[in-house]
Order: structure tokens, then C-alpha cells, then sequence
């Protein structure tokens, strides 16, 4: 069969994602202002009834907590697996962007109230049934403070991953409503007119986001997702197995080499979750998708339970980790580490496929040999892509030949000695290994914005 090529209009240019890019944080900036308005246009009598410094922490504090509203509304937005996204920042950008806005919400949320009662001269309010509005806002504070703090620290108090997404979930839903009642009866401001229509739009436009959410996640077959089914899972280096499927119905979804995707098993011997993996076969051979796994969690260690013919729903393709997003065909320099290898995978079979005979580096680092996916195929890549060198590092056995030892910025300094600093620069493994690769890959003279990590943190 002869090699499929991925139509270039699968892929926005650089140029086309930065336009887009700068649209969408200026409509952004601009709902923001728009939301900064608000105290000042509609003034509650409590603000007209102020003067001076206490009008202004009175006022402020009105503006931080519209901020925080309209910060919730993007939220939702950005979990939302809307495709031009991705397209344009990709979707693992797009998380970590949602969790510097959930933080900058705690923030925001927990200022809120320390500004209002700054203008009462921090005069507690009475315990009474008139103030429940109040009330009802440091509930609200409390979820959001709570809900962050589990999202970004989850490990530190134990929470499974599965467990606290379905905390975080039906939390932050909780939220929002009680968030929304809050807004509507604590100012008058929000009593009618134009505010009061435009957070029932804001909040309409939210329910409808978290609607789709739900129903792509409690009704896998949906049009969102495609059904395949697996073919085989054996294993391909130590603790790791490649999961390959096949579509239950049509052909395989188009992709890029380097994109991942969500997938959800439904079997007997492992738990109906999603989860994101490469995908680590090529575009170019279009009957079907790998996924190589290593055991290494909860989940993972069950996934050689796999069986064959049991249906997986799959939700793809996202990411813009792949030299396809690169201009021109300039060398490539790869850093991988254990089963970060699997994007370079992907790229290095479609190259191989395509015969793209540019020049390209691989340094991959594994603990020990016999940590190596695919061994004899990385070999035979050196037999058809005349211009690619791999270097293998080893971190814990020494007698396994190649580089030994950690990478840093020295060992990487000597092995790119004769790499041109205008290479594009992939690096992928984990979180402190590419944190590190990245500090020194720029240190010693990689411009950033031709340095590509794939950070993906749920």
C-alpha cells in the first residue's frame, strides 16, 4: 500500500495561529473590560452611599468580583475540547492555561471580600436571614479555594485521579451555581437591566459547554467520539505494550504525526476511564492506530487486560507537538525521554514512510537498555533515514554502552556541539526532565520559539 500523505491544510502555519491567537485574547480582553464596566455604568446604592477610600476598595472590590465570574465563564470554555482551539494553541497549552486561570480565580475570589469589608471598615456583617446572599458567597469562596487547591495539588493529599476528577467535576458545577445565585441577589446592580440578561447569557452559554461535556463523557459513542476496536496488545520494552485498533466502522480519522488523543476502553478487566496517549502509529498508514503505554499508575498497570475485539471509544486527534507544524525542512534535534519517545515515533515512521531525508538527531534517555521500545525498528530507522543519528542514554546501568547519566546542560552542550542553534527542537518525557532540558536547550543558544514540549497535566 502506498504511504498516505497528510494534506497540509490539516495544519494552521505559524502565521495563521498567531492571528488567530491575538484575535482570541483580544475578544477575551475585551469581555474582561466589558465585565470592569459594570460597577461603574450600574452603580448599586451601596457604592453611590460611599466616598472616598471606601468608595474605591468598595468599587474595586466589585470589579475583582466580576472579574472572577467572567474568568469562570472562560473556565468552562477552555475544557471544552473545541477543535479550532486546539488547532490554533493547542489542547495541552489550552490546560495549562486553565490551570493559571483557575489560580488567578482563587486569587481574585479570595481578595473579593477582603476589599468589600475594607469599605465597611471590616464590620462583619450580622448573622441574619437578610445577609444570606453573603453568605452564600464565602460558600462559594470556599469551593473555588478548595477546588483549585486539589486541582494543582491533588497528590499531596492523596486523591486518585479518578476519584478527584469526579470530585472536581460535580464541584465545579456546584460552583458555578451557587456562584450564579449569588451574583444575582447580593447588588443590586444584577437586579435587572442589561447586567442581570447578560449573566443569564454568560451562564447559558456555561450550561450548554458543560451539557456537551457531559454527554460526550456518559455516552462515549456519540458523534464526538469514534468506536474502534483492539486487534492485539503485546508488549514492546519493559512495562510497556502497544495497543493497536482498529475502526469498528470507516476509516481512521485524519491526524498529524505526534497528536494524541483520549481514549476509553469498555472492558471486563479494566476501568471504562479516559485517558490521553499518543498516538504513536503514523498517518500514513491508515488502517489503524497504535498507542504504546507503559505501566506505570493505577490505570496503566491493568492495560496488557486488554482483549482484542473489545470496542474503545476514541476522541481525536488534538496536540501541534509534530515537525509538521515546523516552516521549512530544516534539521530537527529530538529529546525524548522513556515512553516520550512516542510522538518521535510517530514523526520518525511518517518520515521513514515518506523518504524525508533531513537531517535529524534523536537523544533518548531510558534507565536501562531493556527500557527501549521497538528496538530493531529504531534500528532500521538508521538504514532508511540516511540523515538521523541516535544517541541513547542510559541512567542506570552503566554497562548498557551510550551516554551515561543524567542529562544537563553540559552533556547536551558536548552532543549538540554540531547542531545548528536554528534546529526545531522536540522534547518530550517527564514533567522535571523536559523543565530542566528546556532551561539548558536555551541556555546554550536554542532560541524558544523553535523549542517544542509536550506537557500534558491533568
Amino acid at each position: 500500500m502506498k504511504p498516505k500523505r497528510v494534506n497540509s491544510s490539516a495544519v494552521f502555519s505559524l502565521r495563521t495561529r498567531t492571528v488567530f491567537g491575538g484575535i482570541f485574547f483580544f475578544l477575551a480582553l475585551l469581555l474582561i473590560a466589558g465585565a470592569w464596566t459594570i460597577p461603574f455604568v450600574f452603580e448599586s446604592p451601596s457604592i453611590l452611599y460611599k466616598f472616598g477610600i471606601d468608595k474605591v476598595f468598595l468599587r474595586t472590590g466589585k470589579v475583582f468580583g466580576v472579574t472572577t465570574a467572567t474568568l469562570v465563564f472562560f473556565q468552562i470554555l477552555l475544557v471544552s475540547r473545541l477543535k479550532v482551539l486546539d488547532r490554533i494553541f493547542s489542547i495541552n497549552r489550552i490546560y495549562t492555561f486553565h490551570r493559571i486561570n483557575g489560580i488567578t480565580i482563587a486569587i481574585l475570589a479570595l481578595v473579593h471580600p477582603i476589599l468589600i469589608l475594607a469599605a465597611e471598615n471590616f464590620t462583619l456583617f450580622p448573622f441574619q436571614v437578610r445577609y444570606w446572599p453573603e453568605f452564600l458567597g464565602v460558600g462559594v469562596l470556599v469551593f473555588i479555594v478548595v477546588l483549585v487547591t486539589t486541582a494543582n495539588w491533588r497528590l499531596i493529599f492523596g486523591f486518585a485521579y479518578d476519584k478527584w476528577l469526579r470530585f472536581h467535576r460535580l464541584g465545579t458545577l456546584l460552583a458555578i451555581v451557587l456562584m450564579l445565585v449569588h451574583i444575582l441577589f447580593v447588588s443590586e446592580t444584577f437586579k435587572s437591566g442589561l447586567p442581570r440578561v447578560l449573566v443569564y447569557l454568560a451562564a447559558g452559554i456555561n450550561f450548554l459547554l458543560i451539557l456537551r461535556l457531559w454527554y460526550r463523557r456518559f455516552f462515549p459513542g456519540n458523534p464526538g467520539k469514534r468506536t474502534f476496536v483492539v486487534s492485539k496488545v503485546e508488549p514492546v520494552g519493559r512495562d510497556a505494550f502497544a495497543v493497536d485498533v482498529r475502526p469498528d466502522d470507516g476509516e481512521v480519522f485524519s491526524y498529524i504525526p505526534g497528536q494524541f488523543a483520549f481514549i476509553t476502553p469498555k472492558s471486563t478487566d479494566l476501568p471504562g476511564e479516559e485517558h490521553p496517549f499518543t498516538i504513536s502509529s503514523p498517518p500514513s498508514r491508515s488502517d489503524a492506530l497504535q498507542f504504546v503505554i507503559r505501566s506505570q499508575g493505577d490505570w496503566t498497570s491493568k492495560i496488557n487486560r486488554l482483549k482484542g475485539g473489545e470496542p474503545v471509544f476514541i476522541d481525536g486527534p488534538y496536540g501541534l507537538f509534530s515537525h509538521m507544524v515546523t516552516p521549512g525542512n530544516g534539521p530537527i534535534i529530538m529529546i525524548a525521554g522513556g515512553i516520550g519517545i512516542t510522538p518521535m515515533l510517530s514523526m520518525l515512521r511518517y518520515m521513514s514512510d515518506l523518504d524525508d531525508q533531513r537531517r535529524i538527531l534523536l537523544i533518548w534517555s531510558n534507565r536501562t537498555r531493556e527500557y527501549i521500545v521497538f528496538p530493531e525498528e529504531f534500528e532500521n530507522f538508521k538504514r532508511d533515514l540516511q540523515h538521523l543519528k541516535i544517541i541513547h542514554v542510559f541512567t542506570r546501568n552503566p554497562r548498557d554502552g551510550g551516554e551515561k547519566g543524567r542529562l544537563n546542560k553540559t552533556k547536551l552542550e558536548r552532543l549538540l556541539e554540531r547542531y545548528s542553534r536554528k534546529s526545531e527542537v522536540f522534547i518530550c518525557g517527564p514533567f522535571e526532565m523536559m523543565k530542566e532540558i528546556n532551561r539548558a536547550i536555551k541556555k546554550i543558544g536554542f532560541s524558544s520559539s523553535r523549542v517544542y514540549k509536550e506537557e500534558f497535566k491533568l
